[in-house]
């Protein structure tokens, strides 16, 4: 096996891809700073906020491949009972981590400026629910449609989902402080 296999190449579109969708979430971001910064603790927020997403479909996926190269899912007929059990995890750790986060912001603005802004628990739950309701889905098929055109879903996910979420993320932001 040579030092630029299959999977040098896979990891290294996969962390490209990865690298520029960082950059363009970055840009976008710095173009809503001014209406962040306007809201109390959102800054508190936000690292923990785009995290998320990331670290729970990343584990989604690693447990999807895993069941995949096992032979426990088929990749063509996936059992409803394993993977509906996956998503419904991830999905309610992703809305109770959420809730954290509101908790933690709107208790440090509380504590560290004397200020009650509850909104801030609305946003973080708002926003949870609209990113994992798309998140979790895409990392489903991505999973499965990587594994049956003959990747390995192992390279590829982990910085897939850690930029469809950094993406997913700040978009269900935006959606919630309008929203809210």
């Amino acid at each position: 096996m040579g030092f630029f296999d299959k999977d040098f190449f896979e990891i290294l579109s996969a962390e490209t891809v990865s690298l520029f969708g960082g950059l363009v979430v970055g840009t976008i971001l710095l173009i809503y700073t001014g209406e962040f910064l306007l809201i109390p603790g959102m800054l508190i927020l936000l690292p923990g906020f785009f995290e998320l997403r990331g670290n729970i479909s990343g584990s989604f996926a690693a447990r999807l491949s895993s069941g995949l190269f096992l032979g426990v899912i088929d990749p063509y007929h996936p059992g409803k009972r394993i993977i509906g059990q996956n998503l419904l995890a991830s999905f309610l750790l992703a809305i109770v981590v959420s809730l954290a986060l509101g908790l933690i912001a709107f208790l440090f603005i509380y504590f560290a400026f004397s200020t009650v802004y509850p909104r801030i628990l609305l946003i973080s739950v708002i926003a949870g629910v609209i990113a994992n309701a798309i998140e979790i889905p895409l990392t489903l098929y991505a999973t499965f449609i990587l594994f049956r055109k003959g990747h390995d879903p192992n390279n590829i996910m982990g910085p897939f989902v850690s930029v469809s979420g950094d993406v997913i993320s700040l978009f269900a932001l935006i959606i919630a402080v309008l929203v809210v």
